[in-house]
């Protein structure tokens, strides 16, 4: 089982939210499936206003590996999540978004040596709101054996590949000892539909046992 503890951040004109801290849990059933479950408290505060805390939304998951990279030249997995409100105030509060999201992203993934490349690309499906896709990469380059560095771009928009939004992210993956793994990231949305720009970012330790 991994547990990894978050503190998150999103800060955007007139508004900012924290994360604090988020908690995610995953656990492996045998080589190939992973089951994931994340939630967080969340702080938001806009300009001219109080501060707004809350639960906000949670994520159940399951990724399947079906192929390895060991046996197919590369690894290939789905990753299905339904991300829910537990308590349906925290959209009307500004805490999460509304309504119930369906995600089906399919993963590849491969490895060069030290350098190693992730591909995602998948539908989000809303019970509020329309419909999008989502897709990105990821890069990561391993320094040592316990400190790797790590680039993404990420998009998301309209199913007819418009109104999108696209966010570089870029971090640092470091291994205290054999149960402890330090995370950081650090990103900006370069492009969104109504010119507002996000940082974001986090601060993780994964606890493995």
């Amino acid at each position: 089982m991994i547990r990894e503890r978050l503190f998150a951040f999103e800060h955007r004109s007139g508004e900012r939210s924290y994360d604090v801290p988020a908690l995610d849990l995953n656990y492996g059933v045998g080589e190939h499936i992973q089951l994931t479950l994340q939630t967080a408290p969340v702080v938001s505060k806009q300009d001219g206003r109080g501060a707004v805390g809350g639960l906000g939304g949670t994520e159940a998951a399951v990724k399947w590996r079906f192929l390895d990279e060991e046996s197919g030249h590369v690894d290939m997995s789905m990753f299905p999540r339904i991300i829910f409100n537990i308590a349906e105030s925290s959209a009307r509060r500004g805490l999460s978004e509304d309504g119930t999201r369906f995600q089906i992203p399919f993963q590849v993934a491969k490895s060069f040596g030290r350098f190693h490349a992730d591909a995602e690309f998948g539908p989000l499906v809303s019970t509020v709101g329309r419909s999008e896709w989502l897709y990105g990469v990821v890069g990561g380059f391993d320094l040592t054996k316990k400190t790797g560095l790590m680039a993404e771009l990420h998009v998301n928009g309209r199913t007819n590949f418009t109104e999108q939004t696209v966010t570089m992210n870029f971090g640092t993956r470091h291994e205290l000892d054999k149960t402890h793994i330090l995370i950081v990231s650090l990103g900006h949305e370069v492009h969104s539909p109504d010119d507002s720009l996000a940082l974001i970012g986090y601060f993780g330790m994964q606890l493995l046992f």
